[in-house]
């Protein structure tokens, strides 16, 4: 018996040595040393176990590389490896991942390749990659991303491989493109590092959003390595099932917007019109929009006398000082939007007589004006102008009480004659 403890203690000593067995590792998954010598050997952790619905926690804090891969797992929570600070390459392939917490990469701050393929991920939190300042590996293949926002651009400076295929997505913004760096295209003088990129399996919408990546696709030399280069369009009709190679589209341009003046003034009760005109490809969208105030319901005419133009003229009528105020003319496109204002100032003095003549109610809805004729001009209308007079007010109660006082008599006297009349039929 002695004996063989001597051997299981020799066997377990040489498992150790080689690395093929090491402690604190949770019971789900498999722990092992790989390459290197005794005190350079590297951690290697795996688990694949479907049973497993949560992260694993108690792993190895000198984890170098962890594969957590083929598990039922659906959500990874904040800071699920933030005690893994040696830890180089993630691996979260083919699990059930739905759901990625904005912080749940925090302090990974040595991790050089990331890969999510093969998971339910709608949405990915760009912003998560602040934590990760050394990665150069992003594999996002086979999920289910629909769109790529502007702001992930500013996450992607140091990115060289990042895999996008296999999704949902139909564009993908042109700074996002320009943030790899492998942008601008080929110059021998400046030194660059290739890009790796993969696209292909998604439902590109070959419009001028995709422009930039069109005339990429097309070069024969550029530090932009397509993993597969066949790249097809899914729209519009025209250009379904059409290669990449074989489509050239314009750029977008974000609309410019232009208006014939900045500021109107304008006498109570008149009539203006306030015009834009927008240029932009496609041909932008033009909307009116009165800063703090309600939704603009007067009469706007709009042209587009080419592609690329487009100008709109709102009618204002009978100005009133509600209309007073800051119009904004706002274009939009798929490049983007931008907009001008006009400010509308609406001039005039209501007099007394004026005054008595419109209705209080309508008076009191209505702002008092900013004058323009000098220092001596009123900053407002006086309030003793918006109602009726306190003496006219007085007369009216005065005709009020003697109507009523001439109605009581009438009364009065209606009864008395028909008591009258009453005492007679009797006799």
């Amino acid at each position: 018996m002695a004996l063989i403890h001597l051997h299981l203690f020799f066997l377990l000593s040489l498992l150790w040595s080689t690395g093929l067995i090491c402690s604190a590792c949770p019971s789900p998954c498999s722990c092992m040393y790989q390459g290197g010598s005794n005190d350079t050997r590297l951690r290697f952790v795996e688990c694949r176990d479907p049973a497993i619905v949560m992260v694993p926690t108690g792993l190895p804090a000198d984890t170098f590389k962890l594969r957590l891969q083929k598990t039922s797992v659906v959500r990874v929570p904040k800071a699920s490896f933030s005690a893994l600070e040696q830890l180089r390459y993630l691996w979260l392939t083919y699990n059930s991942i739905t759901t990625l917490h904005p912080r749940s990469f925090s302090n990974l701050s040595t991790l050089h390749e990331l890969r999510l393929d093969g998971n339910l991920l709608s949405v990915f939190p760009w912003d998560a990659l602040r934590d990760m300042p050394r990665l150069r590996t992003l594999g996002l293949h086979n999920n289910r991303l629909t769109r790529i926002p502007v702001h992930a651009a500013r996450f992607l400076a140091n990115i060289t491989y990042l895999d996008l295929s296999s999704n949902r997505l139909t564009t993908l913004p042109n700074e996002v493109i320009a943030a790899l760096p492998f942008y601008p295209p080929f110059n021998p003088a400046q030194p660059q590092s290739r890009v790796v990129l993969g696209l292909q399996d998604n439902l590109w919408v070959c419009d001028c959003r995709l422009a930039l990546l069109l005339e990429l696709s097309r070069a024969t030399e550029s530090y932009l390595v397509l993993l597969d280069r066949y790249l097809v369009c899914s729209g519009p009709k025209e250009f379904s099932g059409v290669p990449f190679q074989s489509v050239e589209l314009p750029r977008c341009l974000k609309p410019s917007v232009l208006t014939s003046t900045t500021k109107i003034i304008t006498p109570l009760g008149g009539n203006v019109m306030v015009r834009c005109e927008a240029t932009g490809f496609p041909t932008p969208v033009l909307i009116w929009i009165k800063a703090a105030g309600p939704n603009i319901s007067n009469t706007v005419f709009q042209n587009s006398p080419q592609v690329g133009i487009r100008w709109s003229v709102i009618s204002l009528n009978g100005i009133s000082y509600r209309d007073a105020g800051e119009y904004r003319c706002r274009a939009h496109n798929m490049a983007g939007s931008s907009e001008a204002s006009i400010s509308l100032d609406v001039v005039g003095v209501i007099t007394r007589k004026s005054a008595l003549k419109m209705p209080a109610q309508k008076l009191s809805n209505e702002s008092p004006p900013t004058l323009q004729s000098g220092p001596s001009a009123l900053e407002s209308v006086p309030r003793r102008y918006m109602n009726s007079p306190k003496t006219s007010r007085n007369k009216m109660k005065r005709d009020q009480l003697k109507r009523n006082k001439m109605k009581r008599d009438h009364i009065k006297r209606q009864k008395m004659k028909r008591d009258k009349m009453s005492a007679r039929q009797i006799k």
